[in-house]
């Protein structure tokens, strides 16, 4: 399983698409409607996950000449950088300085966006959009905090690597002097690439420590928690489960409804209930011991609930992602032994069975369709806590040098001059 990176991260992908050109399934006939995803943090506006413009096949066409208007707007920002040396310092994250130039590529590719599809003349104006987000919701303390964030995610990802002693392999730095390698002939040669990163007010230096950060991401996962998070304890994924609200159950259904969801007769209902009763009547002879086995061999006899093909391990669920009287019986059962009676669903019959909990079970499946488990699932999520905590405190401790906490985007830019 991939985790998720850090929202900066997928929002930095913006910057390469610019350059370059874990969804949940239906688990069951238990569940009820598919896990939702995980909608983004809310400290980001709209405008940072449109996709950028232009991409290398776009680029491909010849170029046409930009109008009047825009070529003074693309003026005003390159006056805007202009005011400040590349090398001169904006501010210090952990006592590493910040130059102008890595700072700016932030301020514009943000302020450019936000001009764009919000039409902005003032930014200083307030959005309602931006409330909770910034403290004065205008869209120039948006965009200064957006470009610190980003700006403090790179440096800081970069700064723990040589802290820790994680390098890149040289396999990896092959990776991406290969992909810098692309990009220049997608643009007709290495000096045309070198044009449109600065005409996006990027340096070559720069890019190259983003990809650089964004390929440290994995190589800082492995060092915490492996591979495939195989370092995280049993207990330790598990206590992540529990503490996110999972559940986890195994049944064996008999359904009393056909594969179109339509309803069986009452003679082939009543057959159905009396061999769920039977099997559920000889699970409850079982002892403790000899349960778990004995219920796996019914469950592969009996069951006909076909996404037991793909959760062979039984279901790890959330609250309101299975049918209410199948999460009900659950939570009855407090995670341990055999629910006493059937469990009556528009689905069928259930008899339903909480073993312990797993680190090595099959969770969900990603959008390859790659199933992953609850502790790859767990040490993602750690992980990427853990790499929240870092940007925290980073940001925290900025240093800004002179004025460049307060910069006046009007004023940079010559908006209304």
């Amino acid at each position: 399983m991939k985790h998720r990176h850090i929202a900066f991260f997928l929002a930095a992908a913006l910057l390469l698409t610019l350059l370059a050109g874990c969804g949940g399934q239906t688990k069951s006939e238990t569940q009820e409607t598919p896990a939702p995803t995980e909608a983004p943090a809310a400290t980001e506006a709209p405008a940072e996950t449109e996709a950028p413009a232009e991409t290398p096949e776009e680029t491909s066409e010849p170029e046409e000449e930009p109008d009047p208007e825009e070529a003074a707007r693309m003026a005003r920002y390159q006056a805007g950088y202009e005011k400040f040396a590349p090398d001169e310092t904006v501010m210090l994250i952990n006592d590493e300085p910040v130059p102008w130039a890595d700072y700016y590529s932030w301020l514009y590719d943000i302020a450019n966006q936000m001009e764009t599809n919000y039409e902005v003349t003032d930014w200083n104006e307030t959005r309602a959009e931006l409330d909770g987000v910034v403290p004065d919701s205008t869209f120039g303390s948006y965009v200064r905090k957006a470009a610190l964030g980003y700006v403090v995610q790179i440096a800081t990802i970069l700064q723990k690597t040589k802290e820790l002693g994680v390098e890149l392999t040289d396999a990896q730095r092959d990776e991406i002097q290969a992909t810098l390698d692309g990009y220049a002939e997608n643009f007709g040669g290495q000096e045309e690439f070198e044009k449109l990163l600065s005409d996006n007010f990027l340096t070559m230096d720069y890019f190259y420590r983003q990809n650089e950060a964004m390929t440290q991401i994995n190589n800082l996962y492995k060092e915490f928690y492996g591979e495939k998070g195989e370092k995280l304890s049993e207990e330790d994924a598990i206590a992540y489960l529990q503490d996110n609200g999972y559940l986890y159950a195994k049944h064996i259904l008999f359904k009393t409804v056909d594969d179109n969801r339509e309803k069986l007769s009452d003679e082939e209902i009543a057959g159905k209930k009396a061999e769920a009763e039977a099997v559920l009547a000889e699970l409850k002879q079982c002892s403790e011991s000899d349960l778990p086995l004995r219920f796996d061999a019914l469950m592969q006899q009996h069951n006909e609930d076909t996404g037991m093909l793909r959760f062979p391990d039984g279901y790890y669920f959330q609250a309101g992602e299975m049918v209410p009287v199948f999460e009900n019986a659950v939570r009855e059962l407090e995670g341990k032994g055999l629910y006493p009676e059937l469990v009556e669903s528009e689905y069928g019959f259930h008899i339903i069975f909480c073993p312990p909990m797993s680190a090595d079970h099959v969770l969900e499946y990603d959008s390859n369709g790659e199933p992953y488990s609850p502790r790859a699932m767990a040490s993602a999520a750690l992980f990427d806590n853990m790499m929240d905590g870092w940007f925290e405190e980073a940001e925290h401790n900025v240093k800004y040098v002179g004025d460049f906490a307060d910069l006046d985007l009007n004023e940079l830019f010559g908006v209304g001059n």
